[in-house]
């Protein structure tokens, strides 16, 4: 953890501030208020555990923090945003993107995850994410430390603050969207819902801006489907479930057990975890009987890593998936425990960006000494019937890029991958 607040040369928030950080609410508010210190302090007001401030602190964060972690127990649920349903008019977030297209028929969608960290590579990221021009941008959640609505206008909004430079995220050239995460949900979630996403969505629709944490995106053979895992992200058992309402809305605006497609699904969280990072099983699990007897893609972040999955299929619930892990938007990217991503586990690592000795022009080395991966962003192109993923650097530089067709003469359910272009940059795990 770092014992002072720093500052780039930029004005922006240095990345070593962001080491270290775990993904509970008060580690995350310990955080912020650290960097967010008064003039002249060397450290948070009443952080002095063995004085008779504790108490006091004990209330602040129990009041900021809503519903988390064992006061959930004691502050009720009603101080999050509401969770809402769509109104009955407008698109209700199911977007047709046919009237989007470029003149060659295709469509470019620029996503990143765990971007949210008002650093100068976020706004790399952000900046090489539109040089494409790509039709809409997509955050897969998270705006640190706590999603506050003050983090979000510095992180997200391009406002400067007393402590540091803002940060703009790019919008594409027609829309662009963002999903819901954990830490924006440590401070309820109102940052996000009430600052972020009247500031997206596609204009000129109906809607008019992007009105719920989740949504769907459509072109004549394929579905993008955004669900909102972090608003019970943050709870006492941290399950990840998704709300009802989201549920009666797939079923009925989007019905895809009557009108199958192959789909991509993006979350914040993921499924699975090829590096001890932990498994979010329900959302699989309530998922799985609107995708059952097909291949679908998933593309997640949380884990601050890039990192592909051999296709999987659960025993369990049979849903079966493409995993691709892409967390490395904005945060220092974590270097793996020896034990990963060898573990011994179903969900197999086809592709990770973790080896220093192998690569050492991908690392980096931070002021405090810590090496760290490359951030980076993902650009997805549809062009017919074809999908096609390019894994990039923060500076635009290409990793891998593979494409998924339908699978069959009329489609079976199954997706056929290829590898585009594999320029050896990832390390290719071998397995006995």
């Amino acid at each position: 953890m770092p014992e002072m607040p720093k500052v780039a040369a930029s004005g922006r928030r240095a990345p070593e501030n962001l080491l270290g950080l775990g993904r509970t609410s008060i580690q995350s508010h310990y955080r912020m208020a650290l960097d967010n210190l008064p003039a002249g302090a060397d450290r948070p007001p009443l952080q002095d555990f063995d004085n008779s401030e504790i108490w006091e602190w004990i209330r602040s964060w129990v009041k900021t923090t809503y519903e988390t972690d064992i006061e959930s127990l004691f502050v009720p649920a009603d101080r999050r945003h509401a969770f809402e349903s769509y109104p009955a008019t407008g698109e209700q977030g199911h977007y047709d993107l046919a009237g989007l297209f470029a003149p060659d028929g295709s469509i470019r969608i620029a996503l990143a995850g765990d971007w949210g960290t008002g650093t100068d590579v976020a706004q790399q990221v952000a900046d090489s994410m539109v040089r494409t021009n790509p039709e809409i941008t997509i955050h897969l959640g998270d705006v640190y430390y706590v999603g506050e609505r003050d983090e979000v206008k510095q992180n997200c909004l391009g406002i400067d603050t007393a402590h540091y430079k803002g940060v703009f995220w790019r919008k594409g050239a027609k829309g662009s969207f963002a999903l819901n995460g954990n830490h924006e949900m440590y401070s309820g979630g109102h940052g996000y819902f009430e600052d972020f996403l009247p500031q997206l969505g596609i204009p000129g629709t109906q809607d008019g801006q992007q009105l719920r944490s989740y949504f769907c995106l459509e072109t004549p053979v394929w579905r993008i489907l955004a669900i909102d895992t972090g608003y019970n992200s943050d709870t006492l058992f941290g399950g990840c479930k998704l709300e009802q309402k989201f549920l009666d809305w797939l079923q009925t605006v989007i019905d895809p057990v009557h009108n199958r497609k192959p789909t991509v699904l993006l979350s914040h969280h993921q499924w699975f975890s090829g590096f001890g990072d932990g498994d979010y099983e329900e959302p699989a699990d309530q998922m799985a009987p609107f995708l059952k007897d097909q291949e679908i893609v998933w593309l997640w972040g949380h884990e601050h890593r890039l990192a592909l999955y051999y296709k999987y299929k659960s025993p369990d619930n049979h849903l079966t998936a493409y995993g691709r892990c892409i967390g490395h938007g904005g945060m220092p990217i974590e270097m793996p425990d020896a034990a990963y991503p060898n573990g011994d586990r179903n969900q197999r690592v086809e592709y990770w960006d973790g080896l220093t000795d192998i690569y050492p022009n991908r690392f980096h080395t931070l002021g405090d000494g810590t090496v760290t991966g490359s951030n980076g962003y993902v650009e997805m192109v549809i062009q017919g019937s074809t999908l096609t993923l390019e894994y990039l650097d923060a500076d635009g530089s290409p990793v891998l890029k593979e494409s998924f067709v339908p699978g069959g003469g009329a489609w079976d359910g199954t997706l056929v991958r290829t590898v585009v272009n594999d320029p050896h940059i990832l390390n290719k795990i071998t397995y006995e």
